[in-house]
């Protein structure tokens, strides 16, 4: 029910009710070759035609079934290379050299289209019924201008929701990000390629709190540690907002860029994983933020460190360098996620006490999948939802106060009772 996305499945019907990455900006030029893109099983091609304007097309002629990737980008649209049938961004014919000239065959004919907008260096990308799309996506890092955001994509070998699980365990961080000493941490950065200092809050909490916080987009996924190794330490409190279907914030406090996620099913068992580091006030360190993800891609965004070298993993590196002997934190995340296999066996699984956020998620995306399927909206949907005001912002606040009271949620994304997205 939660891990199966293709069309007409459960969890595919739910994913195409939201906007979804589909692509980069970048990957598409002005009259240049299509791409091809494959979401939630379906192939399909992307084109960017000579005016500038996004095309998301299935992949095969309605002719004879030929590839689209192999088109030409011609003046009238995608024209495919076995009889010269053409289709624009909409998918409409716009011309059958093989017909007569008199012929109106061509009105008849329209290619599986998808609407496109472009935003935040993301073509986005809408798969549902037309009737219930929904305003194209607005985030807080999507108006920022390019020197305060890096976006970036990477091909992961392995079902969406192990990567999402993956996003809200806080606990993972003291293992295997743990980096085995002190490093001078570059302006903005939780981590170096090594990984978490040892003196960091989520390494050195003892027996923190976990919590979930319901929310109209998903939920806020709550970290209440100690803010040092003190007697009476003050509380060190992480937020990570939690959105429908498939995103997240990952938990920052103020002095540290931030960071958020989309992970894009292509099919059942692969993922397009993208990552948006940003900052708010100054321009981002790009050359650091690419250092400490240790995520070197090849041409087709596919990972340089992955399974068949075992993520160039290095057991001397264990003894004083870092926890996993792999170098890269955004790497170590995918060295842990892609060997549990495609789909994770959960039935075989035994899950803790801080396994309070993965618990909280399953029971959120079967609740969304239930919603949708009686014909009610799931979450995140509302119009109403200012979805620009999301981000993470922990704090630090002393001893005593109750985190609801020292990170507030803003009232603005308060659910009623009815509406919780997380509870049953």
């Amino acid at each position: 029910m939660i891990t199966r996305v293709g069309p007409g499945t459960p969890l595919g019907n739910l994913f195409r009710r939201y906007w979804i990455p589909a692509c980069l900006s970048e990957e598409l030029k002005p009259g240049g070759a299509p791409l091809p893109v494959k979401l939630l099983g379906e192939r399909l091609v992307a084109y960017r035609n000579k005016e500038g304007k996004i095309g998301l097309l299935g992949e095969f002629c309605p002719h004879r079934g030929t590839s689209l990737t192999l088109a030409r980008n011609d003046d009238c649209g995608l024209a495919c290379i076995y009889h010269g049938w053409a289709f624009d961004t909409d998918g409409s014919c716009t011309n059958m050299p093989s017909e007569p000239d008199f012929s109106r065959f061509k009105e008849k004919i329209k290619a599986l289209s998808y609407p496109v907008c472009e935003t935040g260096g993301i073509a986005w990308t809408y798969m549902g019924e037309p009737e219930r799309m929904p305003a194209p996506p607005k985030f807080i890092w999507t108006s920022l201008p390019e020197s305060h955001r890096m976006v970036a994509k990477v091909y992961q070998e392995c079902n969406y929701l192990q990567i999402w699980e993956n996003e809200i365990d806080y606990m993972h961080a003291a293992f295997a990000h743990l980096a085995l000493k002190e490093q001078d941490m570059k302006e903005g950065a939780l981590s170096t390629e090594l990984g978490i200092n040892p003196s960091h809050p989520l390494v050195t909490s003892r027996n923190p709190l976990l919590s979930v916080q319901p929310t109209t987009y998903g939920f806020r996924n709550m970290f209440v540690g100690q803010a040092d190794t003190s007697e009476n330490a003050d509380q060190f409190i992480l937020d990570a907002p939690i959105l429908m279907p498939s995103f997240a914030f990952t938990p920052r406090v103020k002095e540290e860029d931030h960071l958020f996620h989309a992970y894009v099913p292509i099919d059942d068992t692969t993922t397009w994983s993208y990552d948006v580091h940003f900052t708010l006030d100054r321009p981002l360190n790009h050359d650091t933020q690419m250092e400490r993800r240790g995520l070197w891609v090849d041409e087709n965004y596919k990972k340089i460190y992955n399974r068949d070298n075992n993520y160039k993993q290095d057991r001397s590196l264990m003894e004083s360098g870092n926890f996993s002997g792999i170098l890269g934190i955004s790497n170590q995340d995918h060295a842990v996620t892609e060997s549990m296999g495609p789909i994770v066996d959960r039935s075989k699984e035994h899950l803790g006490t801080s396994d309070v956020g993965v618990i909280a998620l399953r029971r959120m995306v079967l609740k969304s999948i239930k919603l949708l399927q009686k014909g009610e909206i799931p979450p995140g949907l509302d119009p109403g939802i200012p979805t620009e005001r999301i981000y993470s912002e922990g704090v630090i606040a002393p001893p005593g106060v109750p985190w609801k009271e020292a990170c507030p949620l803003d009232p603005v994304f308060e659910p009623s009772k009815a509406d919780n997205p997380v509870n049953n």
